[in-house]
């Protein structure tokens, strides 16, 4: 997938430790330090109004969780399946919040987790929301996304306080656990941001409304809500060369599931369609998903506009091949096979 300045739904960056490149915005408003009562208290506030340093952040402001709520709750949004995201092609596959599409949809994957906290009953908790002030400058490093890295502009997720440490609760950065703040920025801050803790806005409208906003589902909308996300995050999966059944369902990569039987050289493999890196159209790079793809034993011959020959694999799994080699436009027949044994052959138009 081509890595693209994205708002994580953004373009956004690495940093370490005490030192982390984070500093005060001269545009930002000034923040009180802690002093046990929270001074955002006085109406609507927008994140331009609010964004500051990492130091400054309003802690008292953002509600206090125990050790206990914030285990509980992070293996609450990490693993809950919901019908209300299941898609309406799979009415019988409950999804969870997509935590494997880590490219875009922050956005919404904060809103549907702190929806699943609300109505779990956990206090209710805030957004941490963190801008580049350089164009892409945020990159997360990830096996969850084909090129393994992505960009933003700006992140999000939710955040909790527990004695007196903030607490960031995103499965996308890592699913492991939670994360105080610090160490979550360290996976993907390199330059300097601007942050603000934000009361009911996960998103670039505002962050403290004037009243508290009451949370709920991000929009289902396919072109631009949650479902895109969903329909993305299945895609991803394909192109990394896993079962989206598997890993969208029972056995998420966090789950301690039994890897899956090794491919067997001795049957044929199975094509079941192509894709590229954005899956609009099939173009370049060329992904032929199946299944028993062997490695240094699986062939993938192209034939069509006067091409017939064996295509160059860049790589190859179980489940996925991939060919960055560039084909002209038009329509070929693709067979794969493992030594003597072929899969069917299958039209793909490349345009």
């Amino acid at each position: 997938m081509a890595l693209a300045s994205s708002a994580c739904g953004g373009d956004e960056g690495h940093a370490s430790g005490p030192g982390l490149d984070i500093e005060r915005s001269d545009v930002g408003a000034p923040l009180q330090e802690s002093n046990g009562s929270c001074p955002l208290t006085d109406g609507a506030h927008s994140f331009n109004e609010l964004k500051g340093s990492l130091e400054n952040l309003p802690v008292d402001c953002v509600p206090s969780w125990t050790e206990a709520q914030l285990s509980d709750g992070f293996e609450a949004i990490r693993d809950t399946r919901l019908q209300a995201l299941a898609l309406p092609d799979q009415p019988d596959f409950p999804r969870r919040i997509p935590w494997l599409e880590p490219e875009n949809g922050c956005e919404e994957r904060a809103p549907a987790a702190v929806y699943i906290l609300h109505e779990s009953g956990y206090p209710t908790p805030w957004y941490a929301r963190v801008q580049s002030r350089e164009n892409g400058g945020l990159t997360l490093v990830t096996e969850n996304e084909p090129d393994g890295s992505v960009s933003w502009s700006h992140h999000v997720a939710p955040v909790v306080r527990v004695g007196g440490q903030l607490m960031i609760l995103d499965p996308a950065i890592d699913p492991g656990g939670p994360l105080p703040i610090a160490q979550w920025l360290s996976h993907f801050v390199a330059g300097q941001v601007d942050m603000a803790v934000c009361r009911d806005r996960a998103d670039e409208d505002g962050c403290i409304d004037a009243t508290p906003a009451v949370p709920s589902l991000p929009s289902m909308v396919p072109s631009q809500g949650i479902r895109g996300r969903l329909i993305t995050e299945w895609r991803v999966q394909e192109l990394l060369g896993r079962d989206p059944y598997r890993v969208l369902g029972d056995c998420p990569p966090w789950g301690g599931c039994p890897a899956e039987p090794a491919p067997d050289p001795n049957l044929p493999p199975t094509i079941s369609r192509f894709a590229s890196d954005r899956d609009v159209v099939v173009w370049y790079p060329l992904y032929v998903i199946g299944d028993n793809f062997v490695e240094g034993l699986t062939t993938v011959r192209i034939v069509g506009n006067g091409i017939d020959a064996l295509a160059p694999i860049s790589r190859i799994n179980k489940r996925r091949i991939l060919i960055e080699e560039p084909y002209p436009s038009g329509v070929y027949q693709v067979t794969a096979s493992n030594g003597a044994n072929a899969s069917q052959t299958v039209s793909v138009t490349i345009d």
